[in-house]
């Protein structure tokens, strides 16, 4: 399966790059890194009156969710996107969770502030990331976080860091897919918007002009909206490019469905699809039911089949 990665000036001028395998957490976007001193930051176990230690979380997890032994001698994965602190304030932000991660599980939660791993202060993202590949999946590490100005110890088991489709499927299959934000039209005749699209079966793919892999893509998603679009199934596909050059490349490559510009890139970034194409298939409720990033014709069989059952699905 080859995919096609947002090029690094797309990329900064959304402030926002694809997941760390490692952590799940951005790097290279602008203002990540930080500069504080290791020395300044708190030390987490001297306060341990007001210190707890929780337990793994098995009611974290997302339902259907299994939590498999996990694979050993790899560098360890902790499932957390990242983000520099304000006003040079120590530790390391923890801007979301994912689900099904080492970190939900063990009960870190969006917001919480990492300060410590296993009793060493950490200021940057980078230092965060060294310390859980050098624990290696399986093992367990101890993460000191501030939460809600107290202190708290929090156990975490270790995995290996799961393949681009595997933690795509962790973070979004199951739960209400994201708002698509405001989108221009580059051709099609419905509105752009997951609301106006509520009943409806909708593929969506993340494409790009310059994407190779996405024009082999495009006569696939053809076939389906000539097949299934009078059966309730929307295929809309959502690009950066502005949209002069979005419909020119539609032109050339005979793409019949519909199609939309995210200039602002809000929606790329609400779907972190940073490599091209992704397709995400989102239920007649508007949950997300499949995830697929590049080109995998055993996977788009699964996808055509999920399609048709569920719109057969009330």
């Amino acid at each position: 399966m080859k995919v096609c990665f947002t090029p690094l000036s797309v990329a900064r001028s959304l402030a926002s790059v694809a997941c760390c395998a490692v952590l799940g957490a951005c790097s290279g976007a602008a203002g990540v890194g930080g500069t504080h001193s290791a020395a300044a930051l708190p030390a987490v176990a001297a306060s341990p009156a007001k210190a707890t230690v929780p337990t793994p979380n098995p009611a974290a997890a997302p339902a259907g969710d299994t939590k498999a032994e996990p694979a050993r001698g790899l560098p360890g994965w902790l499932g957390v996107e990242l983000a520099k602190r304000d006003n040079g304030e120590p530790g390391v932000l923890i801007r979301s969770v994912m689900r099904g991660s080492p970190a939900e599980h063990a009960g870190i939660a969006d917001g919480d502030v990492v300060l410590s791993v296993d009793g060493d202060n950490v200021a940057r993202p980078t230092e965060l990331r060294e310390h859980v590949m050098k624990a290696l999946a399986g093992s367990r590490i101890s993460v000191g976080v501030l939460r809600g100005g107290e202190t708290r110890l929090f156990a975490v088991d270790l995995e290996a860091a799961p393949n681009d489709d595997e933690l795509m499927r962790k973070n979004y299959v199951g739960v209400r897919a994201p708002d698509f934000g405001a989108l221009d039209t580059v051709q099609g005749s419905i509105t752009p918007s997951l609301p106006a699209l509520k009943g409806r079966v909708v593929v969506l793919e993340f494409w790009a002009s310059w994407c190779g892999v996405c024009h082999v893509m495009a006569p696939t998603l053809n076939g389906w909206h000539d097949r299934y679009s009078a059966q309730g199934v929307t295929v809309l596909g959502v690009t950066n490019d502005p949209v002069d050059v979005a419909g020119r490349t539609a032109g050339e490559l005979g793409m019949g469905y519909a199609l939309a510009s995210d200039g602002s890139g809000q929606m790329l970034r609400a779907y972190r699809a940073y490599a091209l194409p992704t397709l995400f298939v989102i239920d007649k409720q508007g949950n997300v039911r499949d995830v697929l990033i590049g080109y995998s014709t055993p996977r788009l069989r699964e996808i055509e089949a999920l399609v048709r059952k569920l719109i057969a699905e009330s």
